[in-house]
């Protein structure tokens, strides 16, 4: 029984160590304000950029899409992209389908050949 007793406090003082370490790891990719990185939903014309990378974050259980952004722009910017253009995020079905709905963000990272504005492209940034 005391064996037992040991284990599962062990696992609850290491599972709280991991969370810690996830939460220090998302502040830093928070606070590095480098550069922002431009969403566009559509596609502006080819001759403007050069694609990079089809890049996807999600999230394993419930959540928002707007959680996801700071793990997004931290994918783009570490391809070298500077927007992420066929932008989509939203809601999806995970494994078990009638249980967990999961927040999935996509798109295409691409670095721009001239600077840009985003709000001329109707896009937003995020950091």
């Amino acid at each position: 029984m005391k064996k037992l007793l040991a284990v599962t406090a062990l696992f609850f003082a290491l599972a709280n160590v991991a969370n810690a370490e996830n939460t220090a790891e998302t502040t830093a990719v928070t606070n590095t304000h480098a550069n922002p990185i431009c969403l566009v939903e559509g596609i502006p014309s080819t001759d403007q950029f050069r694609t990079i990378k089809r890049i996807k974050i999600a999230k394993g259980t419930y959540g928002s899409v707007v959680e996801l952004y700071p793990k997004f722009a931290a994918s783009a910017r570490k391809l070298g992209a500077d927007a992420v253009v066929n932008y989509n995020g939203s809601q999806r079905f995970g494994f078990w389908p009638w249980r967990i709905v999961r927040p999935v963000v996509w798109g295409t990272a691409v670095k721009w050949n001239t600077a840009i504005d985003c709000k001329t492209l109707d896009g937003k940034e995020i950091y």
